[in-house]
C-alpha cells in the first residue's frame, strides 16, 4: 500500500462525511457519466491497441472507448442526434490521420 493510500485511509477513518453524503444528489446514468468495466483481451490485441494509441498520442483506454463509440455510431439510424462535440472530435481525428 502506498503512502498516499495510507494517508487517505487515515483521513477518512477519522473524518465524518455524513453531511456531504446527506446533501449528495443521485446521478442518473447517461451521457457524459463514465463507468468502468473490465474486459479480457488477448495480449497481442492489447499490445496492438497500445501501439496505435501511442501513434495517436492517446491513452489506450481512450482509444478503445473511441473504437466502441465509433462501432455503435455505425449502428444508429438517421433520427439519432449526434452531439456536435463528438462530430468535432471525429473531424479532428480524421484530419490528424489525413493532413492536407
Amino acid at each position: 500500500m502506498t503512502e498516499s493510500v495510507r494517508r487517505l485511509r487515515r483521513h477518512y477513518d477519522r473524518t465524518d462525511t455524513s453531511a456531504e453524503l446527506a446533501s449528495a444528489e443521485p446521478v442518473e446514468p447517461g451521457e457524459g457519466r463514465m463507468v468502468g468495466i473490465t474486459i479480457r483481451l488477448p495480449q497481442t490485441t492489447l499490445d496492438a491497441a497500445r501501439a496505435v494509441a501511442d501513434e495517436e498520442g492517446v491513452k489506450v483506454t481512450a482509444l478503445l472507448r473511441a473504437w466502441v463509440e465509433q462501432r455503435l455510431a455505425e449502428r444508429v439510424d438517421d433520427r439519432t442526434v449526434v452531439p456536435v462535440a463528438d462530430l468535432r472530435r471525429l473531424i479532428a481525428r480524421a484530419a490528424r490521420r489525413h493532413p492536407g
